[in-house]
């Protein structure tokens, strides 16, 4: 209840997603920047064909990485706005070909559209790409929102732990971002949640294995243990939408 009474300025747009998303299974932070980056896409489909910003940051990043860019093909009745931003994006590295092709130790072509954008630190979208392709648009949008969510999750840690646990944990990229960032009784907490939860994803694992083994091929296998694959592939890389 003490948490409940936080301070209204406490209440940001984040803090109220993380209290709705971490009541659903699988991670929170997963779910929170997919969250953002669907809006920012949606968002982006609209204003594809009118809006200078998103032709000269799809100029500077030459589009997306391939996730982002295959999640524009989801947005129902939007087909022919991702044709727009994927005509723009090849129309784009269709002019930035010979920097493209140039030996990495020369310098990049005379490319340079507005302010520089922020580039999340050891992660690159683009790693196929030199230095003077910026990074996916839609993963800094991801990246930002991931921080901002773990950044609000350990600040509330006490009244998010037991739903945190209830939902599965953490994936284990946010589980190390969160950790690395958190103060010692913070982590100490986290990685009681991780072990709690992983120990029992793998007794699922087990059960599902020694089921399907023909000696036990009549005995009845859990719900629980039938997602026990798709949960652990979650667990271990993070969540992302399957079309």
């Amino acid at each position: 209840m003490r948490r409940r009474a936080t301070q209204a300025s406490e209440r940001t747009a984040v803090y109220q997603q993380l209290q709705e998303i971490i009541n659903k299974p699988g991670c929170p932070i997963c779910g929170l920047s997919q969250l953002a980056v669907h809006t920012y896409l949606d968002m982006l489909l609209w204003e594809s064909s009118t809006d200078l910003n998103v032709q000269e940051m799809l100029v500077a990043s030459v589009g997306f990485c391939g996730r982002h860019s295959r999640q524009l093909l989801t947005f129902d009745g939007q087909r022919l706005a991702a044709a727009v931003v994927e005509r723009a994006s090849l129309l784009a590295a269709l002019r930035r070909l010979p920097e493209l092709a140039a030996p990495s130790g020369e310098p990049p072509a005379r490319f340079s559209f507005g302010k520089a954008r922020p580039k999340a630190k050891a992660q690159p979208a683009r790693p196929d790409l030199p230095a003077g392709v910026e990074p996916c648009p839609a993963c800094i949008r991801q990246w930002s929102e991931e921080a901002r969510g773990i950044d609000m999750l350990l600040k509330h840690l006490d009244e998010f732990a037991e739903p945190l646990l209830n939902a599965g944990g953490l994936c284990l990229p946010h589980f190390v971002q969160a950790a690395h960032t958190a103060e010692p009784p913070a982590r100490a907490t986290l990685l009681t949640i991780e072990q709690t939860v992983w120990t029992e994803l793998a007794g699922l694992l087990e059960e599902f294995i020694r089921k399907h083994m023909e000696h036990h091929h009549t005995d009845p296998i859990s719900d629980q243990a039938r997602l026990a694959v798709e949960r652990t592939i979650a667990a271990l890389t993070g969540e992302y939408p399957v079309r």
